[in-house]
């Protein structure tokens, strides 16, 4: 009981309460823990299926080799994907900004590199710009 011993030496008195050791983690937080890494695994395991789909359905039409003259239609026969008036940057450099996340770059990384608004990547990327996917052709 050497611990009993430095509590008298130290406080002066000979009270022999047992020294108290902090509380041991319990298994219950440990699980908790684990549960939220899967989660968050989870999480950008999603995140990086979506960024592959949206991916690759701008290859996709990329890829088609249409007349620069083409014009992409929506269902609602609205102008979509680089046939658009509002159409800032091209498939191509889409792509390359969907290449650089899935390889791990931060937005703010991808912006300066690509000199495109990180709020617009980020809506790029969540899939409420250039998600629509075209139908018609003109």
């Amino acid at each position: 009981m050497k611990k009993n011993e430095n509590q008298r030496d130290l406080f002066g008195h000979t009270d022999t309460t047992a020294y108290c050791q902090s509380k041991p983690k319990t298994a219950s937080l440990k699980v908790s823990d684990l549960e939220k890494e899967k989660a968050r695994y989870n999480e950008i395991c999603a995140y990086r299926e979506r960024l592959i789909e949206l991916r690759a359905n701008i290859q996709s039409f990329s890829d088609l080799g249409l007349d620069p003259s083409t014009v992409l239609l929506s269902d609602a026969s609205v102008r979509v994907g680089v046939s658009s008036p509002k159409a800032k940057y091209s498939d191509q450099d889409l792509i390359h900004c969907f290449d650089l996340r899935l390889a791990g770059l931060s937005l703010r990384e991808i912006s300066k590199k690509m000199d495109i608004p990180i709020r617009t990547l980020r809506d790029i990327f969540s899939g409420h710009r250039r998600a629509v996917i075209p139908t018609k052709f003109k």
